[in-house]
């Protein structure tokens, strides 16, 4: 599924993680390091069940001050956050 915020993602399938499959370059995503076959396995903890709750969390994120990003780029985890100014 092609989403906005600079990244694709696909689900992967038993598992409530998302797979990135694509990044846009000159976006934040882009920006801050993301590859393609990173893993996100929750966004503000919340659990990504499907893309469009990845979506859906990225969105709700994006209200928030802080941003807090969990998955895994092979087999290291990562935890990404963000912290936004206003």
């Amino acid at each position: 599924m092609t989403g906005e915020g600079g990244v694709d993602l696909e689900r992967i399938v038993g598992q409530s993680a998302m797979r990135i499959v694509g990044v846009k370059p000159g976006t934040t995503a882009a920006r801050l390091g993301a590859q393609n076959g990173d893993t996100i396995e929750s966004i503000n903890d919340m659990p990504l069940v499907s893309v469009a709750a990845a979506y859906q969390a990225a969105d709700a994120a994006a209200t928030k001050d802080r941003i807090v990003i969990k998955g895994k780029r092979g087999e290291e985890p990562y935890v990404t956050v963000l912290q936004m100014t206003k």
